[in-house]
């Protein structure tokens, strides 16, 4: 795991909060190759999310400033992260639910809830944890598997769905150096316009949803709801 010291001033994942885009592009690419290694470092991932996307979170916030429902979810700050979900209970909700799918999805991929030591300190660094608290569900409610190519497709996704930049920097840098056993370029470039073009045409999915209340919705029901489309 990152050491603490690495985001304090002259470490190599500090990141002040006027950087120059070469610097944060730096901070952005070391951030991705800690996150290779260990996807969950405390450290690392919101240094990633800011360096690529602190002026899209900040649109994002001022979005969600103009609208009563906006303007509660950045007081209330809700979280996701494992010290706030009930797993006990979301189990209990019927099979076809978002929270009994999210507890079975957790079981069968042998994953934990996310969890993060990194503070919050403004709107800002709320949305981009926000955005990775979700992360589980995205995969749900989009349909795309937590495996290689679906972590990408999901990126795709989300590129074409909210337009973030550290999203092209992960497809591009998989393009580059593809894992073993990747699919063809040409396959892979076809299932990310799809998934590009999927999340264009869908409605938000990362921020506005307060997931919190839709645990006992069917999944049917929810992408109705968030105007998923269809997957072609």
């Amino acid at each position: 795991m990152t050491s603490i010291e690495s985001v304090l001033p002259g470490g190599a994942l500090y990141l002040p909060e006027r950087a120059g885009w070469l610097r944060r592009l730096r901070v952005g690419i070391r951030a991705l190759r800690v996150l290779t290694r260990n996807p969950d470092d405390c450290f690392a991932a919101p240094a990633f999310h800011l360096s690529m996307d602190r002026e899209t979170w900040e649109k994002v916030a001022e979005k969600l400033r103009d609208t009563t429902e906006g303007r509660l979810l950045l007081r209330e700050r809700p979280s996701l992260q494992a010290k706030d979900l009930d797993l006990c209970a979301l189990r209990m909700l019927p099979p076809d639910s978002l929270g009994n799918t999210l507890v079975r999805y957790y079981d069968d991929n042998g994953i934990e809830p996310f969890k993060s030591l990194y503070p919050v300190n403004n709107d800002v660094e709320y949305l981009a944890t926000r955005y990775r608290e979700i992360h589980d569900i995205a995969h749900i409610v989009s349909g795309y598997k937590p495996d290689e190519i679906g972590e990408l497709e999901l990126q795709a996704f989300i590129l074409g769905n909210l337009g973030l930049r550290q999203s092209v920097l992960a497809i591009v840098g998989t393009a580059l150096f593809p894992p073993s056993q990747f699919p063809p370029l040409r396959a892979y470039a076809r299932r990310l316009m799809a998934a590009f073009r999927r999340g264009q045409a869908s409605g938000d999915i990362a921020i506005e949803p307060r997931y919190e209340h839709f645990w006992d919705h069917t999944l049917e029901d929810l992408r109705q709801q968030l105007r998923i489309a269809a997957s072609k």
